[in-house]
Order: structure tokens, then C-alpha cells, then sequence
């Protein structure tokens, strides 16, 4: 769409475009440097405008934010659970670095809507073999599962992630990290029990210190238990 692509060129920014370099946004699309409220802002309009199949047909994917404008699209529409897992499905591969991926995630708050059936689906994710399919469930369940219905099933599958690659046992450290937030005493007592390598253990427990949700005595004490894990 030449509309799209001109919107992007008009919003180039280098600056946040060297900014997201530094952070460790990657991909092997051409990147321009698009602010993410702009992206999600266009996104809107273009969703009122057009329907999601004419969208996804026919926004290209040469720029990185052609790929990212796309998932945020995704999350605007009121969609079936069919609809919702189709298009999930159909954005994963897409997916090329933790920011795509945690965008996304972050716009489909339409999982709301569908938490039961969609817990069975991500727990086909977990099983993957692809880092980013990964890491999406495991977002997934830090943004919309993380409440008493849930914890126990969620120390279930952190215990479970087996997939020794970088941005999924990131994203399982920041899960952590969230329910140490929410559930202190009964994640000490799992981190204490589990046998999670201690490179995720110990993200865990810096993700939660560096929170402002977590009193300064639980920092304390998640200071000491840091100590005793072995690097």
C-alpha cells in the first residue's frame, strides 16, 4: 500500500531509530525508526478504514514497520476465536526479535475475551521447537494470566520451558519476575524448589529487585537468595 509506505518515510526517526539499535531491536527487514504510539495510532485508522483480510494482503513487508503495523492491526479487530488463532498463526512466523514479538502480544487484548480456549493453544506454542513461538506464550501468559485462576497452572509451565535459547529463557525469567510481584512468598518457595538453571533463576530475582512493585525488605531477601545461586 502507497499509503502506508509513505506514512512511514513522513515519520522516520533516526534518532529512535539508533535508540532501538542500541536496545537490541534486530531484524532482518529494513528498519526505519518509527515511534511505536505513531504505529499503533495508524494502525487505528487504517483498521477503520479496510478490512483485516485487504490489510493483510496488501500492506507489504519490506519495512520492519510494515511487519509490526500489521500485528498491531491484528488487535483491533473484534475477531472469532477461529479468527483470533488464524491470525495468530499467520503472524508468528513474522515474528524476528523480542520487540515484534512483545508488541504484538501486547496489542491483543481481545485475549481477554477467550482466556480458557486460548490457554490450551499457547500450551502448543510451549511445545515448540522456534524461539519466538516460544517466547509469544510465554508473554502471552505474563500479560493476560497472571491471577489466582492461573498461578499454580503458570508455575506449571515455567517448570516446563525447555528450549534453551536466549529470548525464551528471558521471557521465562520476566514471567518469574511477575509473580514475584504478584505471588512473593509462594515464588520464593517455587524458585527455591525448582530446577531451573540458575542464569533464569538469577534474571528472575534482578527483573524483580529493579521493580518498584516490590517492598524493600522482599528486595532484601531476594538479594540474599541471588547469593546462594551459582552463576
Amino acid at each position: 500500500m502507497k499509503e502506508v509506505k509513505l506514512f512511514l518515510k513522513r515519520n522516520q526517526d533516526q534518532k529512535y531509530l539508533d535508540f532501538s539499535d542500541g536496545i537490541g531491536a534486530s531484524s532482518n527487514k529494513i528498519r526505519l525508526g518509527v515511534r511505536i504510539p505513531l504505529l499503533r495510532d495508524y494502525a487505528k485508522t487504517l483498521s477503520k478504514n479496510y478490512s483485516i483480510e485487504y490489510l493483510m494482503n496488501n500492506i507489504d513487508e519490506v519495512y520492519y514497520e510494515e511487519v509490526m503495523l500489521k500485528g498491531f492491526i491484528i488487535g483491533n479487530f473484534k475477531l472469532s476465536f477461529d479468527e483470533l488463532v488464524y491470525y495468530i498463526d499467520y503472524f508468528i512466523p513474522k515474528i524476528s526479535d523480542w520487540c515484534l514479538c512483545d508488541t504484538f502480544v501486547s496489542s491483543l487484548k481481545i485475549t481477554k475475551k477467550y482466556l480458557k480456549k486460548l490457554w490450551d493453544y499457547l500450551q502448543i506454542k510451549l511445545n515448540s521447537n522456534d524461539e519466538f513461538t516460544v517466547r509469544f506464550a510465554l508473554v502471552m501468559i505474563l500479560n493476560y494470566y497472571i491471577n489466582d485462576e492461573y498461578k499454580d497452572k503458570i508455575f506449571k509451565v515455567i517448570s516446563s520451558v525447555k528450549l534453551d535459547k536466549y529470548y525464551v529463557k528471558m521471557a521465562n525469567a520476566w514471567l518469574i519476575s511477575y509473580m514475584l510481584i504478584n505471588y512473593f512468598d509462594d515464588t520464593i518457595y517455587f524458585i527455591g524448589n525448582s530446577k531451573l538453571d540458575s542464569f533464569t533463576k538469577r534474571k528472575a530475582i534482578t527483573k524483580a529487585i529493579e521493580s518498584f512493585r516490590i517492598s524493600d525488605n522482599n528486595k532484601r531477601i531476594l538479594r540474599k537468595i541471588r547469593s546462594r545461586i551459582d552463576d
